[in-house]
This record gives C-alpha cells, structure tokens and sequence, in this order.
C-alpha cells in the first residue's frame, strides 16, 4: 500500500449488491428477459465511423409478420412466472421509421401484452430522432423504454465519430422521454477516436444526470467495410487493448450501479460473424466481456471503489504489441 492510500477497513460495502454474486460465484436467477427484433439501419439518417449495424448484429431485416412467431418461439423457453419480459426493437434507429413502419412491428405485440406473457416493450433510437409527436405515437402503442444511441457526451468525440447529434440533443431527447413516463435507457461506447477515460467518465455523470435507470456498455471493436477499418488499416486509429476495455468497462460498472443505474448490457452481441472472425478486424472483442468487466468490478470494489474517480486512461493511444 502507497502512502496517499487509505486502508478499506469493510470492502465489501463499497460493492454494490449484484457484483457479490460474482465475488462469490454465485448465479441469481435471471429477473428479466427482453425479446429481440434487430431492425439493422432502418430509419438511421447516418452513417456512422463504427457501423455496420448488419455484421455487427448477424440478423436479416425481419417484417412485421415475423414478430409473433419468433415471441412464441421465446416465449417457449422462459418461465411462465416471476419474471419480466419484454419485447425490443433494435439495430437501428426505430422513430425513423415512419409512423406506418412503426406501428405495423407494434401492433404485433398487442396480443401477448394482453394476454400478460409479455410485460412492455422497449426500442432504441438516436436522440436527434427524438419529438413529442414520436414519444406520444410510442406511448400509446404501449412502448416502455426508449433506449438513446448517445455514444458519447463529448461534442468533440461525437464530431470526429460521425455521429450527427450533439449532446443537447440527448439532453433534449432524454427530457421528452421521461416527461411522457417512459423509461429511459442510454447506450454508450468505450474507445472512440478522441475518447480516454476522462470522456467515458465524464458521460456516464452526464447519463446518470439526464434520468437513465440503465445502461448499455459497447467497447468499440474496428469492422470491415467501415470508415474506422480505413482508419485502422492507415495507422490512424488503434483500437483498445483487452485489458484496458475491461478495466474502463469495470470502473464504469461500479460507478453506474453505485448510483442506481443499472447496466443491463456490457459487451457486443457475439454474432456468427464476430466469432467467427469474417467481419471482424481488431478490438477488444470477447463473448465473455461482460463477464469479464463485472469480474474486474468486483476486484476494484473489494480494493478500493475510489479508483473509479481517480483512474485516467491518455486520450492518445500506443497500439498494442502482440
């Protein structure tokens, strides 16, 4: 032990509740199910730096009869009682859609919220793609949960990423959200050009700021066909190593649920693509990364959770050897 650290005389009430599980390999029961349509690029004005919503995801674009058969399907293997579930729409930007659009995939759920199998439905969006008219259209065909693309809350790091938001369209967008009581979700990334750890911190205050009760964590991984594979090919972009995704990861975790948002998601959705290596160039990707992230949480946790504030990462990074 340095001398500016103090000892942790009770670790283990610096750790919130749910890495305890991880401490001591323990498993809870799943609580919560979330059925998934992922809709790669509909309705999304951008293309951004990182995206290729059809690699990343693995998914053929679905039709709205689609919807039933595949809720059944599921609905077959998760328990009939004490657990929530809910259907999601994701991949693109879903209030780009046209209200048509948008109500043919939502009306197809109708019957299983009546019938009580299915408890509410969540969809993912961009904030820039955020109104009263979208948000009252959503609640009345029973949305619960609007999960925003913000990325990132550094106007210089959604600039270089090709984003086309600002952070006062996720300020703006958040508000509306949350004034029609809807739950709010935020997504952000790790690893952007431009973003160390102070950016990512930095975002994650701003996310628990703007109301969000959860959280999805993506580490950014280079993709082939994308603006950011040139970049990596041309030297000017070096993804994160393993290692450090994971430490930023873990510290985010402790700093979000700490305060009472919950991280729902850590990691990106390991599609056939991605693990098997075709889509895939660099990055610290891992079907076990949020597995990986809430191990090092709890590592953090039991050392010395003040960690999470004082940790900096450079903004300029060396590309990993090996």
């Amino acid at each position: 032990m340095t001398s500016d650290q103090s000892p942790v005389t009770c670790p283990l009430l610096l750790v919130p509740f749910s890495l305890l599980f991880v401490t001591f390999g323990l498993v809870p029961m799943k609580k919560h199910y979330t059925i998934p349509f992922f809709i790669p690029l509909k309705g999304c004005p951008h293309k951004c730096i990182f995206c290729d919503q059809r690699k990343i995801t693995g998914e053929k674009m679905p039709g709205p009869g689609d919807v039933p058969g595949k809720i059944e399907k599921y609905l077959a293997t998760m328990p009939s009682s004490g657990a929530r579930i809910e259907v999601g729409f994701f991949g693109g930007s879903f209030t780009g859609l046209s209200f048509e659009a948008q109500g043919k995939f939502l009306r197809q759920v109708g019957p299983f919220l009546e019938k009580g199998c299915v408890h509410g439905v969540r969809i993912s969006t961009r904030p820039d793609l955020v109104d009263k008219e979208k948000v009252s259209f959503l609640k009345e065909h029973r949305v619960t949960c609007v999960e925003l693309g913000v990325q990132s809350m550094s106007e210089e790091v959604l600039t270089h990423a090709g984003r086309g938001h600002s952070g006062g369209d996720t300020e703006r967008a958040s508000k509306i959200i949350l004034e029609h009581g809807l739950e709010l979700g935020h997504q952000m990334m790790l690893g952007l050009p431009l973003s160390g750890f102070e950016e990512e911190l930095y975002t994650a205050k701003r996310i628990k700021a703007l109301g969000a009760t959860q959280v999805r964590i993506y580490p950014v991984i280079v993709i082939k066909g994308t603006e950011l594979a040139d970049m990596w090919l041309k030297g000017c972009y070096y993804p994160l190593g393993e290692e450090e995704a994971v430490d930023r990861a873990a510290r985010l975790i402790l700093f979000f649920e700490s305060n009472g948002v919950k991280v729902i998601r850590c990691g990106l959705h390991p599609s056939e693509g991605l693990l098997s290596g075709e889509e895939y160039l660099a990055g610290p990707f891992h079907p076990a990364f949020g597995q990986k992230a809430r191990e090092r949480a709890s590592c953090i946790g039991c050392s010395n959770q003040s960690q999470v504030a004082s940790h900096q990462s450079p903004v300029t990074r060396k590309k990993d050897k090996g």
